[in-house]
């Protein structure tokens, strides 16, 4: 499985929980691997007059020393027996599900091993609702009278109460925060896909960068970017520009013009995992004052990266970022970096600020995280001098024992040129 398994059994045993239940889309994708694009916007209202906006019920039950369970509604479980999740229950009203298979109107003999297979998860294991699944689930596996984590975000009042009148004897914490920690360190399977989701996004930004030219639009350029993206398997996530210092856009019918210097950042899914990346170009004569200043971007980039290593606090990357940025005299710039995954920002988070202690739901936690082997962190550096110019640079970085590893191969010594 791609979830990191042996830190959440290593937060539950710390908390004293049972089990961990996702509720919320990322958390499940997260602990069940189930890859499907529509968890993330469907809502109850859209399938029943007078539901709430809140996301259909979606749930996995991780117990500890155990694998996931999945519980999708009828018309998604073929996602769910695509999953790495070897228990999934449906719920819903499917049409004509007998009881048994013996009752079926077809002969499966004439089907396919693989259809005869996906006919058969259905017939006599359908709950009527995704509240019945959850507590057949917690009573089939000794967990009625446990101590159990449910992101409640995720969870509605009315699903909490009908799940707690049945499970008297369990108790229930919020567990939002320890499956965002456990997300934090990556598995090597999951380092795996960001590199493969790197690598895609790499590829398509620097040739979309190139097609940054004299009376080129940008909606040219993000369409390159879109192609590339999409023929190789992934999915666009943004594609953004900025020009003379003002923010960024998306802005499709802008045209470029000859010597300017652009900010361009891009990132792209591909099998759930997300990258992210940027460049600055120039369209044109690259001036000696540009090049200076980009040279002294890269290097507080590199003071980053520098002190990136298993161990380290948070906070003493962003001294080291922002410490460059004083010795350089860059007025204005302030880099930082984030985690990633399957979100575009995750924890570590590596800013100015992260001298406080937040509650994680069971006791006190240091905002300022110790950074550890595999966490997977990227460092930015947008630089805007409005009305004038626009830099910027991004690399992904592997934390590792004595250091970093690239996630890919991402080479910012140096501007892409188009002349």
């Amino acid at each position: 499985m791609l979830a990191n398994k042996s830190l959440a059994d290593h937060y539950m045993q710390e908390y004293g929980l049972d089990a961990l239940v996702a509720t919320q889309p990322v958390s499940i994708k997260y602990v069940s691997g189930l890859d499907c694009w529509v968890i993330d916007w469907l809502r109850e209202w859209m399938g029943e007059s007078g539901g709430s906006n809140s996301t259909i019920p979606l749930y996995c039950v991780l117990p500890h020393d155990a694998g996931p369970i999945l519980v999708l509604p009828c018309d998604l479980g073929q996602f769910g027996f695509s999953s790495f999740s070897k228990d999934i229950r449906l719920y819903g009203s499917p049409p004509d599900v007998p009881a048994r298979p013996e009752d079926l109107s077809i002969d499966l003999t004439r089907l396919a091993e693989a259809d005869r297979s996906v006919i058969r998860s259905y017939i006599g294991s359908v709950y009527s609702s995704a509240t019945e699944a959850v507590v057949s689930i917690m009573k089939e596996k000794g967990l009625d009278r446990s101590r159990i984590g449910i992101e409640l975000q995720g969870f509605s009042q009315a699903a909490f109460k009908e799940v707690t009148k049945h499970l008297k004897g369990a108790t229930f914490q919020d567990c939002t925060e320890v499956i965002r920690l456990t997300r934090m360190i990556k598995t090597d399977e999951e380092i795996a896909l960001l590199t493969r989701s790197a690598e895609l996004n790499e590829r398509a930004m620097q040739e979309s960068a190139r097609s940054i030219k004299e009376n080129a639009t940008f909606g040219q350029v993000s369409s390159t970017f879109r192609r590339i993206v999409e023929q190789g398997g992934g999915s666009p996530e943004h594609c953004i520009f900025s020009q003379h210092g003002c923010g960024v856009s998306d802005r499709k019918d802008y045209v470029f013009r000859k010597d300017q210097c652009i900010l361009l950042d891009a990132g792209a899914y591909r099998a759930n995992y997300v990258s992210d990346t940027g460049t600055t170009v120039f369209t044109g004569k690259l001036a000696a004052k540009h090049r200076d200043t980009f040279k002294r971007i890269h290097e507080c980039i590199d003071s980053g990266l520098d002190a990136v290593k298993a161990g380290a606090q948070c906070s003493r990357v962003a001294g080291s970022l922002l410490a460059c940025v004083k010795k350089n005299s860059l007025d204005g710039l302030e880099p930082y970096g984030h985690g990633i995954g399957l979100q575009p920002s995750e924890y570590p988070l590596i800013s100015t600020g992260l001298d406080y202690v937040y509650h994680d739901g069971f006791g006190k936690r240091s905002a300022d995280f110790a950074l550890e082997k595999n966490m997977t962190v990227c460092l930015e550096a947008p630089y805007y001098v409005f009305g004038d110019v626009s830099y910027t640079i991004e690399v992904t970085a592997v934390v590792s024992q004595g250091g970093y590893k690239d996630l890919v191969m991402q080479n910012r010594a140096e501007p892409i040129m188009n002349y």
